[in-house]
């Protein structure tokens, strides 16, 4: 890893490099101040106690501070572990124990008071750095600027300098433990090597070849190894990267930053295309009329020339080139005017969606990894998108469909196992070598990667038919109503739903009912019988396309959302299929009594 910043610096100390917002002006650290401060804070760390493997936790938001400290830990030979800062004090407590973390950084006062009641039971950790000024009567916690001070005097009695220990890394060293969000049980920590990590970051790019000296907006927590990835590669070809103040700003921030690239999940890219659908609609008739044939044009054009990057030309090209003044290039304006392309992942992609912001000239590359293999393994590429499909392998991921469907994977990039659990790495690596990903897919005819579900999720109706959940949960979730859908029915003669419906589509909704609806709480939402009549019709419309087998017979609107508080979903908010399930198995038994 040292290597990798070591080109990136070549390229131009002074060039920008983390940008972050203060009140209502940017600011910015170039890849030589950067560079210039790891020194401080890695002997500062020295002085705590901290030797060569010992754990570091970082528990923040993104910010350039998560990065110094990331870079820290690469010089010095540290292991740093991510801890996602919306994890509840109970996870907090299991990976700091299990990683036997000694030092954590702390971004703010929210952090800390999550941390300071545990300090008891962690066993291993010392010290807390604290990245804001926060008041507090803690000996154990310092600031960042204190460890900076007593960097600089150790650094003077240190018999290396910081890039004569950094020259003593091997590839095989562990640099980071990821722990993964399990969706059951305790989260696993994945071993990932400076190989491992500098591996993908070389893959990632060489397979889709963005453009150096980009801007590339960041919002995905820095705690997964998605975005944690994304910002290394971009950084090794020089980016400049603007951290977004919150996901509730990043509308705010794409049109002030004006970036050309991000990663993105499903759900931001969702939302946008169901805020203008619902504009159009609420429009007069020849709006509508023109947004209409501007889709048939951009459907045209897409399939004939953009999605293999081509300039469209003739008769279709002119058409296109009106659509989009009349229409397309106003979609190009919530991302600033400037964005022409995006990696999504987390879940599948709606093709419809994919294709709608291709034709506003915005390039949707949907991609797929593990954490266990750091992460990147599949991706579409610029010159050739096959939406519905995550693309082609990445240079040396080798892939292989197992009998029973799972999708098995080796490369360079694969994890070196899970911290102190032997028994779970022996059951993910294979004596072969195959790391079993737990997902069922297949390659189709151009070498395309599809995913269908889970290998757990897989359910077998009673009538023997096999039925892939989350392609289903997928259509139901395609309605802007339904935020979070769970089906039910293994070894069932039909199938059911858990649904969470989305509290601000029908707080809107309801105000332009006659007589006016109100729903100010998510209580409201669930307990109205005109949003469960909307929810059957919206089913009953989303559910066309599914085979008969396939649809939901009966559904149930949980009580209340799933969070991450109550259990329902994972610190990187994927949904834990079973808690909810078992948490709502007497409403389940009961729609199976209809």
């Amino acid at each position: 890893m040292p290597a990798l910043y070591a080109d990136a610096l070549a390229q131009g100390p002074d060039r920008k490099l983390y940008n972050y917002k203060v009140g209502d002006e940017w600011k910015s650290h170039t890849y030589q101040e950067v560079y210039d401060m790891l020194p401080d804070l890695g002997f500062g760390l020295r002085s705590l106690g901290i030797e060569a493997q010992d754990k570091v936790g970082i528990l923040s938001e993104n910010r350039p501070e998560w990065c110094f400290f990331d870079w820290t830990c690469a010089h010095f030979n540290y292991v740093s572990v991510p801890v996602y800062q919306t994890s509840i004090p109970k996870q907090i407590e299991y990976i700091l124990n299990h990683s036997e973390c000694k030092v954590v950084v702390v971004s703010n006062e929210e952090q800390l008071k999550k941390l300071i009641p545990l300090k008891s039971k962690l066993k291993s950790l010392k010290y807390a750095i604290l990245l804001e000024e926060v008041k507090h009567e803690e000996t154990w916690v310092m600031t960042i600027e204190d460890l900076k001070k007593a960097g600089k005097k150790v650094r003077k009695t240190a018999k290396k300098s910081m890039q004569e220990i950094a020259a003593t890394i091997k590839p095989e060293n562990l640099w980071s433990i990821i722990y993964t969000s399990g969706s059951t049980g305790d989260p696993k920590g994945v071993l990932l090597t400076h190989f491992n990590v500098a591996a993908n970051v070389q893959q990632t790019q060489d397979h889709e070849k963005f453009k150096s000296n980009k801007r590339w907006l960041s919002f995905l927590p820095l705690s997964h190894t998605f975005e944690r990835v994304t910002s290394l590669f971009s950084f090794w070809i020089g980016a400049e990267i603007y951290f977004a103040e919150s996901i509730a700003k990043v509308p705010d921030n794409l049109k002030e930053v004006k970036p050309h690239f991000m990663t993105t999940v499903p759900r931001l890219l969702e939302k946008i295309y169901s805020t203008v659908i619902e504009q159009v609609l609420a429009g007069p008739q020849v709006k509508q009329d023109i947004f209409n044939w501007a889709q048939k044009v951009g459907h045209k054009t897409a399939v004939k020339y953009l999605k293999d990057n081509k300039t469209p030309l003739g008769p279709l090209g002119l058409q296109y080139a009106l659509a989009k003044r009349l229409v397309f290039n106003k979609i190009a304006a919530v991302f600033g005017g400037e964005f022409s392309r995006c990696v999504s992942g987390g879940a599948p992609l709606a093709p419809e969606i994919g294709e709608f912001f291709l034709m506003a000239g915005i390039r949707v590359l949907e991609g797929y990894g593990l954490t266990e293999m750091s992460p990147v393994t599949h991706a579409n590429r610029n010159d050739h998108l096959v939406f519905g499909t995550v693309g082609k392998a990445l240079p040396d991921v080798q892939t292989v469909i197992a009998p029973d469907g799972e999708i098995l994977l080796k490369g360079p990039n694969q994890m070196q196992g899970y911290y102190k659990a032997p028994v779970e790495t022996a059951e993910a690596i294979d004596k072969d070598g195959w790391f079993h990903t737990g997902d069922i897919g297949f390659i189709d005819e151009d070498g395309n990667l599809k995913i269908t579900d889970r290998k757990k999720n897989i359910i077998i109706t009673a009538g023997g038919k096999n039925i892939a959940p989350s392609a289903v949960e997928a259509e139901i979730c395609s309605s802007k109503f339904i935020e979070q859908a769970i089906v039910i029915g293994d070894r069932r003669q039909y199938l059911v739903a858990i649904l969470v419906p989305s509290l601000e589509i029908f707080a809107k909704w309801g105000k332009k009912q006659n007589p006016p609806l109100e729903f100010l709480t998510y209580a409201d939402v669930a307990t109205s019988k005109d949003v469960e009549k909307l929810i059957k019709d919206e089913l009953a419309s989303s559910q066309e396309n599914l085979a008969r087998y396939e649809q939901i017979k009966y559904f149930f609107i949980a009580p209340q959302p799933f969070t991450i508080e109550t259990g329902e979903l994972t610190a990187s908010m994927k949904i834990k299929r079973n808690e909810v399930i078992n948490k709502y198995d007497l409403e389940v038994e009961e729609l199976y009594k209809n």
